[in-house]
C-alpha cells in the first residue's frame, strides 16, 4: 500500500484519529499536509513525520476555509492525491426541540458543509493530474438512532450521501471516494462512553468483538482506501466498529 510520492490532505489532524492517520500515510510514503484549528498541536505532530509535512492553521467552519486549503496546497505542495475529511467533533448535541439554529449552523460548518466544499475542489485538482483518492470519516451513528444525536446523525448520515454522489461525479476522472465510519474509539472524543463504567458496559453488549477501537486500527482502514489497493473501491461506507452497527443484543440475553 505504497503511497510514495503522494501528497495528503488530513483535516483534523492534531489528535485522535486524524493523528493515527497522518502517521500512518507517512509511513507508506505520503507527504502529510496536517490541517486543524490550533497550529501548535500540528506542529508537534508535523515534527515527527518524515517527507516535508505542511502545516495550515485554519478552521474548516469558515466559508474560505476550503479554498484557503486547497491554494497552500498548491503553493506548499504542488497540488494534492488523497483528502482525509476527518475533522469534525461531537457539536450540537442534546434533544431536537433544545437545538438552536445557532447549534445547527455551527455543526453543519464542520461536520458536512467544510468537507464537502474542500472534497470538491481537492476532487478537481486530483482529475487535473490522473486521479486520487478521498476518505470521508463518519460515524456509526449515521446508521444507528440513537437519543440526544439527532443533528450529528443528520450530518454524518449527509456526509455518507455526499460520498455516494462525489464517487458517481468524479469516478470517470480516476477519483475515488469512500467513507470509513468508526464506532467508539479510544480517543478524546469517545471518552463520553469510555470513560463511563456504565455506559461502555452497555456499548459493548452490542459489539461481538467486545472492546473499543483504536485509532491505529481506523486509520489502517483509511491507508487501505487511500492507496491503489482498493483501486476498484469508490462510493462505498466502510464500518471499522467491532460489527457495532450489524448487531442487536439478544432479547434473552440477561
Amino acid at each position: 500500500m505504497s503511497l510514495t510520492g503522494k501528497n495528503a490532505i488530513v483535516t483534523g489532524a492534531s489528535r485522535g484519529i486524524g493523528e493515527a492517520v497522518s502517521r500512518a500515510l507517512a509511513e507508506a510514503g505520503a507527504r502529510i499536509i496536517l490541517v486543524g484549528r490550533n497550529r501548535p498541536p500540528l506542529e508537534k505532530v508535523a515534527a515527527d513525520l518524515p517527507h516535508e509535512p505542511v502545516v495550515i492553521a485554519v478552521d474548516i467552519a469558515e466559508p474560505d476555509a476550503p479554498a484557503t486549503i486547497m491554494a497552500e496546497v498548491h503553493r506548499t505542495a504542488g497540488g494534492v492525491d488523497i483528502l482525509v475529511n476527518n475533522a469534525g467533533g461531537a457539536g450540537g448535541s442534546g434533544a431536537a426541540n433544545t437545538l438552536t439554529v445557532a447549534d445547527a449552523d455551527a455543526t453543519w460548518a464542520v461536520a458536512l458543509r467544510g468537507p464537502l466544499l474542500l472534497a470538491g475542489l481537492a476532487a478537481a485538482d486530483m482529475a487535473s493530474h490522473g486521479g486520487g483518492s478521498i476518505v470521508n470519516v463518519s460515524s456509526g451513528l449515521s446508521q444507528q438512532g440513537m437519543p440526544g444525536v439527532s443533528l450529528y446523525s443528520a450530518l454524518k448520515a449527509g456526509l455518507e450521501g455526499a460520498t455516494r454522489a462525489l464517487a458517481a461525479e468524479w469516478g470517470g476522472s480516476g477519483v475515488r471516494v469512500n467513507t470509513v465510519s468508526p464506532g467508539v474509539i479510544r480517543t478524546l472524543l469517545g471518552s463520553w462512553i469510555s470513560a463511563d463504567v456504565v455506559a461502555l458496559r452497555n456499548y459493548l453488549q452490542k459489539v461481538p468483538l467486545n472492546r473499543i477501537g483504536e485509532p491505529a486500527e481506523i486509520a489502517e482502514a483509511v491507508l487501505f482506501l487511500a492507496s491503489p489497493a482498493s483501486a476498484y473501491i469508490t462510493g462505498q461506507t466502510i464500518p471499522v466498529d467491532g460489527g457495532w452497527v450489524t448487531t442487536a443484543p439478544s432479547p434473552f440475553a440477561a
